[in-house]
């Protein structure tokens, strides 16, 4: 079982890795404010744990391959401004990862997986966004099962592989509270119980639903748009998850910076349906999914290109789309000018 870690390798075992049978693990998320009761590390403790553990699994299962796990890099976008959270600016954060991207490109890597635990709309846009176009560049496979897995999990279309690992159904209220939404709700406060419960603050049992406001003004109008689209009979589900998702991301920066419908919130979610068991079973579907991905890359079955999520469908949340426009707004108004 070949498992190496990146910063213990030396120069002359990097030049003498075969790349073609190497994977290579990197675990990207920064310190962010989790409720009052988890860590500031969940997010890196959540893409770490997914690295690690893909790569035990692929090891054991393909003891031809080295599998090469890189020092987690403690950094992202759109995390919950408060105090304890660690945020770069959006554009930042790309640049970082596509430097950082390039290097373990040029280091010989041609599978490259990302492990994420942030699920900031911007951040995960950057992830898949540097992961394509890296691909494409080099020639090389680099993407991030673990953005997908996740949404398949929060949205409730891993409920029947929880429970089959549970033993039994959920119960009405662990399917309520696990849909309610998640930052620091019941998935994760189930992942933290699982993985070291001493890090929980006690105070979780009692932790009801709450999720932060969501602006009015993109509401209102995307309740327009919806109801048109609707109306013309084209569908709006996507639609509506996206502007349920961006409407709350801004009330709740607004609300951490200014008031913005109330006191702080600080999670989403409903935390008090959390259990250890249920966060045995949260880890289990997340890693699964993460490694039939990486083995559908390794093996050819799927490209690199294929693994995305939500976070690469709407162009308003990918890197540089503001400088673009801004830059094509500059360009009309010089052709119109010397017209």
């Amino acid at each position: 079982m070949a498992i190496v870690r990146g910063e213990e390798l030396t120069y002359t075992k990097l030049q003498s890795m075969d790349f073609s049978r190497t994977l290579c693990l990197q675990s990207v998320s920064a310190l962010e404010v989790h409720g009052p009761h988890l860590p500031l590390g969940m997010d890196l403790f959540m893409a770490r744990w997914m690295a690690e553990e893909a790569a035990r699994r692929f090891a054991a299962a393909h003891p031809d391959w080295t599998v090469v796990l890189q020092p987690h890099l403690p950094v992202g976008t759109d995390e919950l401004p408060l105090p304890g959270s660690v945020r770069v600016d959006p554009h930042t954060f790309y640049r970082l990862l596509w430097s950082h991207a390039r290097s373990l490109v040029e280091a010989g890597y041609r599978y490259i997986v990302v492990t994420n635990g942030h699920g900031g709309p911007r951040h995960a846009a950057a992830i898949e966004h540097v992961c394509r176009k890296i691909s494409r560049r080099y020639g090389v496979s680099m993407f991030s099962p673990s953005i997908l897995a996740l949404h398949r999990i929060i949205t409730g279309e891993r409920f029947a592989e929880v429970e089959s690992i549970l033993g039994r159904p959920l119960s009405p209220e662990e399917r309520a509270g696990l849909l309610a939404g998640e930052h620091a709700g019941g998935w994760e406060t189930a992942f933290q119980l699982a993985a070291s419960p001493d890090t929980v603050e006690p105070i979780w049992q009692g932790l009801q639903r709450d999720e932060p406001p969501k602006w009015a003004v993109l509401k209102r109008l995307a309740e327009r748009w919806i109801s048109w689209r609707e109306r013309s009979g084209k569908p709006a589900e996507k639609i509506q998850e996206f502007v349920d998702g961006v409407s709350g991301g801004i009330g709740w920066l607004l609300n951490a910076r200014y008031g913005y419908g109330g006191p702080p919130v600080t999670y989403k979610g409903t935390p008090a349906v959390a259990s250890i068991e249920l966060g045995h079973a949260f880890r289990e579907v997340m890693v699964r999914d993460c490694l039939e991905m990486i083995e559908q890359v390794t093996k050819g079955v799927v490209s690199a290109e294929a693994i995305r999520s939500i976070a690469s469908d709407h162009p308003l949340i990918q890197p540089l789309v503001w400088r673009r426009v801004a830059w094509a707004s500059v360009a009309i108004v010089l052709v119109l000018w010397l017209l």
